[in-house]
Formats: C-alpha cells, structure tokens, sequence
C-alpha cells in the first residue's frame, strides 16, 4: 500500500488526541511530524499533551515542532472549559521523553519546498501556523498536495458564538489568510463534523470494556466534555470534529463535498470568524469570497466504525 505523507497541525485538546490516534492508527498515512499551535489551550500545554500522547502511544519516533503562542492579531481565546485545564480531560500523559524537534512554521515551509506536490496538511487548530508559513513564503501553502482544514461552519451555527466555529474564531486573519493563499484546499466545517458522534453508550460499551491503554485514555479524555453537556441538560456526546479530518486523508469517499464561495470575517463584533458563503448564484467574477471545496455530508456510521476500529486496535 502506498502511503500519504501526511503533516497534523494540531492544537491538542480531546479531539485532536482522537485525531492523531487515527491518524497513527491509518496505514494509509505516513506521519512525518506533529506541528502544534496554541488554541484550545496554551501552546506550551499543547506541545506537551502531543508529546505526552506520542510516548503513550509508543510512538516518540514521530518530531514534535512547536509553533505559534499568539494569534496573528487578535488576542488568544482557549477552550478549557470543554477540554479541561490540560487539555485531555481527566486523562494524564506520561512525562514526554523526547525534545521538541524544531520551529513548526520553518518545518512547514522547509518541508514543502523539498517536497513540492507531495505532502498532504491536516489542520485541525487555529491556522496561525499555516499563515505564518505563507507570510514567509508566499506560495508555500500551494506546494502542498493538499490542505485539509477542520474548521468553519456553513450552514450550521457556530460553536464558540451563534455565527463562528472555534478554530476559525481563535484566529479568523490566518483563516482568512490561508482561504486565499490559492492552496489546494478542503475545509471540513462543523456542517459535517456534527453527524459523527461518540456517544456515553459508545465509550461504556464499545470502549471501556477493552481495557487497554489507549481505550482508557479514550474514557479518561472525554469526561470534562460528558459533564460540560450535562451540566447544559444535554445528552453527553463528543462530537468528532478533528478525527473527521483525519478521515478526509484515510477515505475521501465517506465525505460528500461541494464547492462554494466563502470568505472570513475578520472585524465584526457579533461576527468575528464567521464563514461567510455566496450562494447568490452569481457568475463566478462577482461572486464574493473564493470557491473552495467544503465537505458538507459524511456516511456517519462508515466513518464511525472506521474510526473505532483504528483508534482502538491501531496498524503495527
């Protein structure tokens, strides 16, 4: 089997641990580094939460770069109250063994440059660190065979105001950045991410019973977010907004994408990292925004049992 190059940018709140999981988990992808960047918490706990789940995982082979602390512009926002103050819910890491590899943005642009049209983005953070690269070096993001973004929501209300999704209201200036860098791109909004669930029946009766370190960590990370909805008087879910993204790489064809113009909000007070998209049906020159494939269906179960399968009995 041929293997996809593959580069997480990641900022490592539950989700993304279930994302890199996946992904080490996928012998379709070859994970050639870990690029963290500060958004659901801090960067300094983030870089250490990715290390901390690589030594778990017995996977410390796999460079950790460290990127931006800030925003472009705005100030940082954090996600803790759904992550828990470390980021992984009630779940501790080991104390990471190995030293940060590097500088996440010169790793980007390096590596894209030597490996033009071959290696493959999955961003599931804020895209503070992709901008960054395409500030340094205009056109890095377009020597990337692919950039597949979690991120945005279209149709759907947002999750960290009525209008805006988290990562692109952490940072809508490198969102909006990176929408126009003319990259190959493929955004996975919260339109998509929110048909794919791990229910509490999942974790007690898929998960748990296997006892076995990474499913402990799995019960251990989602409990900040169990009772986070419960304490809404919902039922207790976790969405798989980051994994989904990994899943874009893994099986393209569980996701049904469409091409539309969007563009991000990068000044308003209610608005502020909104997608906004043209569905004017105007012809293209005076449509507003870029057209950028957005995937905006997923065969949930397909993808579900996918996910439980590599996650819990991972590729040797």
């Amino acid at each position: 089997m041929n293997t996809q190059p593959v580069i997480l940018d990641t900022d490592p709140g539950v989700d993304d641990a279930l994302a890199i999981m996946l992904a080490l988990g996928s012998p379709e992808l070859d994970v050639i580094g870990i690029c963290t960047v500060s958004g659901n918490v801090p960067l300094s706990t983030g870089t250490r939460n990715a290390q901390g789940l690589l030594q778990l995982l017995e996977r410390t082979d796999i460079p950790v770069f460290a990127g931006a602390d800030l925003p472009l512009k705005r100030n940082p926002v954090f996600a803790t109250e759904v992550h828990g103050e470390s980021g992984m819910g009630q779940a501790v890491l080991p104390e990471p063994s190995q030293k940060i590899k590097g500088d996440a943005v010169d790793f980007l642009v390096q590596t894209l440059s030597n490996q033009p049209g071959e290696i493959t983005i999955i961003a599931v953070g804020p895209l503070t660190n992709l901008a960054l690269a395409e500030q340094r070096q205009p056109g890095t993001l377009q020597k990337a065979k692919q950039v597949i973004v979690m991120g945005g929501a279209i149709a759907e209300t947002g999750n960290s105001t009525p209008v805006a999704e988290f990562n692109f209201y952490a940072d809508p200036h490198a969102a909006h950045t990176v929408i126009h860098s003319g990259a190959t791109l493929l955004i996975v909004p919260l339109d998509a991410t929110r048909q794919v669930v791990l229910s509490e029946t999942d974790i007690e009766n898929k998960i748990a019973p296997l006892k076995t370190v990474a499913s402990q960590f799995v019960v251990d990370a989602v409990q900040n977010v169990f009772a986070l909805y419960r304490q809404l008087g919902r039922e207790p879910i976790v969405y798989l907004h980051d994994p989904l993204a990994v899943g874009a790489a893994i099986a393209p064809e569980l996701l049904c994408s469409e091409t539309l113009y969007i563009d991000i909000e990068t000044s308003g007070d209610l608005t502020i990292g909104q997608v906004v998209t043209d569905r004017r049906g105007l012809p293209s020159p005076r449509c507003l925004g870029k057209p950028v494939n957005c995937a905006m269906h997923v065969n949930a179960e397909a993808f579900l049992s996918l996910f439980l399968k590599r996650v819990l009995t991972p590729a040797s």
